[in-house]
């Protein structure tokens, strides 16, 4: 009797607990704050009231069929926002399209959005993008306006189809040619592939801003450079200066090659480097030459870093005399005039020593 009152409790308790589990999950709210596309790329801002697991599904339409599609995760905590950005791969040959993007929870769509993109004189801006180059210590970005204008801009570094680092500047004034620096304030990982992302609104009196997002990839490096006014090379040895410009660190060596132009003899010395360097670091490292003989000597040398990857290179010339051998020298033969006043100076203080005594 008591084992079946338990086994009743038992399933009625695992009863509520699978409906409030329901009740939960039906009253997670996920929806879709933003969305943005162009020709280039899009990117979609999530928010839920609970922790939720998904996907989200970005399309690329024209006159009702799909020309490309990009499909990425979603893992949102409770009451969080997430952003996810794709890159489109293909060319537009259209004037129009609609850019849609679905969130999907177990195959079912829960929320969706539409954005409508437009390609040519349209969606045209005011300046031109002269220069925008990532590299391995920020990214730079030039524009050249036809017009004077002003502009926000928002510098996105991605990692797949997330933000990991994001810089905005709002009202930039465009009277003239206008370079904007944005250096990476943390590390990155050697030989990892990253994309950059810029997303620049153009201000319009009577209109929204107009959006348009530029995009170039890169593959982070160690990178130094060999100061050349810092580099000094004499008869004692070689003493270098190393700049880091790159957020991936430097943990490398000096290396100096000395080769005899006579013997063509090369010796090698090798420094490891003391501080480890990143962007707008330096550190100096030095050489004592040890069984250098005297000649002239084709210096080379090299920034390496752990894996032997030749960095930067200097190269100079360098000379070591070869001093002559210290000999004995035999007492220089004295004039007549000075022997003979040498001999009257000692016979005067003979004299006078005879006389005291």
């Amino acid at each position: 009797m008591c084992s079946d009152k338990r086994k009743i409790t038992m399933e009625i308790a695992l009863s509520l607990i699978i409906f409030l589990a329901f009740i939960n999950s039906a009253s997670a709210d996920v929806g879709i704050s933003d969305f943005f596309s162009d020709f280039t790329s899009s990117d979609v801002t999530v928010n839920s009231s609970q922790d939720f697991q998904g996907k989200a599904v970005f399309e690329l339409s024209y006159s009702g069929s799909v020309v490309e599609s990009h499909e990425v995760p979603l893992n949102l905590k409770a009451n969080e926002a997430a952003t996810k950005v794709i890159i489109w791969g293909k060319q537009p040959q259209h004037d129009y399209y609609t850019a849609r993007v679905s969130v999907y929870d177990n195959g079912k769509v829960i929320a969706s959005a539409s954005y409508q993109v437009s390609y040519g004189t349209v969606s045209l801006p005011s300046f031109h993008v002269v220069d925008f180059s990532p590299m391995n210590s920020g990214v730079k970005l030039l524009l050249r306006p036809f017009n004077p204008g002003v502009v926000d801009i928002k510098i996105q570094l991605l990692d797949n189809s997330d933000i990991i680092y994001e810089k905005t500047r709002d009202d930039v004034s465009l009277t003239a040619n206008t370079e904007i620096m944005t250096p990476w304030p943390f590390l990155l990982t050697d030989n990892k592939k990253y994309t950059v992302r810029t997303k620049i609104f153009t201000h319009r009196l009577y209109a929204a801003p107009l959006i348009n997002t530029y995009v170039a990839n890169f593959t982070a490096a160690e990178d130094v450079e060999i100061l050349p006014d810092d580099v000094e090379v004499d008869e004692y040895g070689a003493s270098v200066t190393l700049r880091g410009n790159s957020q991936v660190p430097f943990d490398g060596s000096i290396v100096v090659k000395a080769r005899n132009r006579t013997t063509n003899e090369t010796q090698v010395y090798r420094q490891q480097v003391e501080e480890i360097l990143t962007s707008g670091k330096e550190d100096t490292a030095g050489v004592v030459w040890r069984g250098l003989a005297p000649g002239t000597y084709d210096v080379e040398i090299l920034a390496e870093s752990r894996g032997n990857a030749t960095l930067d290179r200097y190269e100079t010339v360098l000379r070591i005399p070869e001093y002559p051998a210290v000999t004995a020298t035999s007492p220089a033969q004295g004039t007549p005039g000075f022997s003979a006043l040498l001999l009257i100076v000692v016979l005067l203080a003979a004299a006078r020593r005879l006389k005291g005594e």
